[in-house]
């Protein structure tokens, strides 16, 4: 098994990383799954490594100034182990496999995260991996056994709504002395669609139910129970048997009458002019979020077209992703 390591310290990246990440960020996403081939892992000394670099050239200049044959041998003998540092940090991240996907949903104003599972298929351990984000802000380390995988989390702040890409994701390792930091970049074609910040100052518009004007929805018991049938794909959760599936009776759901009195309408035209593009977003969001948790039908209509009444959670991220989309040229892909 692969063990997981906390995030290190965060590591600034100098000027000339600084300058390569630029250039990597100009490239095109990359299909997945990424391989680490050779030509894809960099080798610089870190300040460690360069400030030994200082030392062997003064402990040969004093072995060759003095004749001092113990002082050749420290040297080269040092000078070796750090040759060694390098082909062995290079080959612990030659040959990874990397595939990073959207893990979970993500709101505006909230942190939006990437699974990065990373694969080694060889028979040789990759010790000291640390995964840092474009800034290079550490956020995951592990040390990875041989023949097996690991699944690193990435998270980004998702300051707006819309798509969201990861950008470049660095792999690093200065194993095993750190005089030497090994690293590639991964660009994944993924990205993560980020729905508008789930904010309102409104509470559920009760009693736009289809037949009940003005009563509110009956929520809960005040539904007569009318029997049970067979789950069908898209029924919510909230009316399962679950008895009856403990029972070993299959799945089953639960029907009551006046059902339509659960159903909520949810309508960009009915927010206050006044309100802001984005509050209204936040607002509509809200109550869709708010509706999913409480397992209650909801229709949303927007100026192009309307989704639902429904209550299954295609429905309510179908919704959502109209809302992240709203008003860009993929809103209706």
């Amino acid at each position: 098994m692969s063990r997981k390591k906390q995030p290190v310290a965060n590591v600034r990246p100098g000027w000339l990383r600084r300058q390569f990440l630029r250039w990597a960020s100009r490239r095109a996403p990359e299909q997945q799954p990424i391989l680490l081939r050779q030509s894809r892992v960099y080798v610089l000394p870190t300040g460690a490594g360069l400030a030994l670099v200082a030392t062997l050239g003064v402990m040969l200049l004093a072995s060759i100034n003095y004749n001092l044959s113990l002082g050749y041998g420290f040297t080269f003998l040092i000078a070796g182990s750090g040759l060694a540092h390098i082909l062995h940090s290079w080959r612990s991240l030659v040959g990874l496999e990397a595939i990073v996907s959207a893990d979970a949903e993500a709101f505006a104003g909230e942190l939006a995260h990437f699974s990065v599972k990373l694969r080694n298929p060889h028979t040789r351990e990759r010790p000291g991996l640390v995964m840092l984000d474009v800034h290079g802000q550490a956020q995951a380390g592990v040390d990875l056994q041989a023949l097996s995988s690991a699944s690193l989390r990435l998270s980004i702040p998702a300051t707006r709504r819309g798509r969201l890409r990861p950008d470049l994701i660095v792999l690093e390792t200065r194993q095993p002395l750190g005089w030497i930091r090994a690293w590639a970049y991964l660009r994944p074609a993924v990205e993560q669609i980020v729905y508008p910040a789930r904010v309102g100052t409104y509470p559920l518009p009760y009693g736009t139910g289809e037949g009940h004007e003005g009563e509110g929805p009956r929520v809960g018991g005040q539904d007569d129970f009318a029997g049970i049938r067979d789950f069908r794909s898209g029924d919510s959760l909230r009316h399962v048997a679950w008895k009856s599936l403990a029972r070993g009776q299959g799945m089953l759901t639960k029907e009551f009458e006046g059902h339509s009195s659960l159903e909520l309408v949810f309508d960009y035209a009915s927010l206050p002019a006044d309100m802001s593009l984005e509050d209204r977003l936040s607002q509509l969001t809200a109550w869709i979020d708010e509706a999913r948790r409480e397992g209650l039908r909801a229709a949303l209509i927007l100026p192009h077209a309307q989704y639902g009444p429904a209550d299954s959670p295609e429905h309510f991220r179908e919704c959502l992703r109209q809302l992240a989309l709203f008003g860009t040229r993929d809103a209706h892909d």
